[in-house]
């Protein structure tokens, strides 16, 4: 049977390659239906909007966008319009869950907008919080996300954004001129938030101690806009090629540029998990805002910094919350060690 699928996910970029998974899972379950996204603008403007990154995926094929103030009344019955017109069968809730009151409200909105099926909605603490898998190592929010559809024991497609020949084209001739493109890292300083930020100084000492040691190799800096003058700062500490592209990129070219890259060395943001995605290694500098584990990058073979001092102290509840100043705890030394763990191996 063909149906309308309605998947509300709110977030960026980083929320939308952990949510690749599940997609892909949606995409496998309903193979001949509609699906369409209904997410934000993000809040935080340095961030690329989700919808960006799977555009020509294949894994959804339209969406909605509430906009910030999204009780507005107005802007709340405009939005309806569009979704009820377009008569969704199902809603696939797979987003970080709500406060229940708030979840309350967005279920009767959906009804309002037609739905009469829902998928994931997260009313158990079970899929309000993240399972225990080791010592001190939380689930990641992609499997929780895949918990919330009941896909947590099956066969999960891999992640894919089915990056398509005109793109990796782009991401070449990006490249071609740059003599730092035969072997380079991928760096950034991006983040959604104060309590994520390691602080200039703790880059600067990383870059300007690593540099000697590796005259040739380049070093590209991605992200967006708002990332450019303090990351070209940032680069000119470096003694081999470089180049900074933040800002210049759409979030799939930079999902190429940095699969190219040895490995990625930056703040738990969303470049980080396109470079996990690609199966680059990563030393990613986190703060306390969740588990130890909840955002860690997809895969293996990562060099993860964080508080682990704190995670007693942090809710196994998902949700939005500050880190605080934790990520001031990370010491600069350890990094550069890792760094140079990862170019002796």
């Amino acid at each position: 049977m063909t149906y309308k699928v309605l998947i509300f996910r709110r977030g960026s970029l980083g929320d939308g390659v952990v949510s690749l998974p599940a997609l892909s899972v949606l995409a496998e379950r309903f193979p001949d239906s509609e699906r369409r996204i209904l997410t934000n603008s993000p809040v935080a403007g340095r961030a690329a909007p989700l919808h960006d990154l799977l555009a020509g995926s294949g894994l959804v094929c339209g969406y909605f966008i509430f906009p910030p103030s999204n009780w507005n009344p107005v802007e709340v019955r405009k939005l309806r319009s569009e979704i009820r017109a377009w008569r969704p069968d199902i809603l696939v809730y797979l987003s970080e869950p709500s406060r229940r009151l708030r979840l309350i409200r967005e279920m009767m909105f959906f009804r309002w907008c037609g739905v009469r099926r829902f998928i994931g909605l997260p009313f158990s603490s079970a899929l309000r919080a993240y399972h225990k898998i080791g010592e001190d190592l939380w689930e990641s929010e992609g499997n929780r996300l895949l918990r919330a559809i009941n896909a947590e024991s099956h066969i999960v497609p891999q992640a894919d954004l089915g990056l398509g020949p005109k793109e990796i084209a782009q991401a070449d001739k990006i490249l071609s001129d740059w003599r730092g493109a035969v072997r380079f890292i991928v760096f950034c300083i991006g983040g959604k938030g104060e309590d994520k930020d390691w602080g200039n100084h703790n880059w600067e000492f990383v870059l300007k101690t690593l540099a000697p040691d590796h005259p040739d190799l380049g070093i590209a800096a991605i992200g967006s806009g708002e990332e450019r003058g303090r990351s070209e700062a940032l680069l000119q500490l470096w003694c081999g090629p470089s180049i900074n592209l933040c800002g210049d990129l759409p979030s799939r070219i930079s999902a190429i540029v940095a699969g190219r890259a040895s490995f990625y060395l930056g703040h738990d943001s969303g470049p980080m998990h396109l470079a996990a995605l690609a199966g680059v290694p990563c030393i990613a500098v986190f703060s306390a805002r969740a588990k130890p584990g909840v955002w860690f990058p997809m895969g293996n073979d990562h060099r993860i910094f964080y508080p682990w001092e704190l995670t007693s102290k942090i809710p196994a509840t998902a949700g939005l919350r500050s880190g605080g100043g934790s990520i001031h705890s990370i010491e600069p030394e350890t990094v550069l060690v890792a760094c140079r763990e990862l170019f002796s191996s």
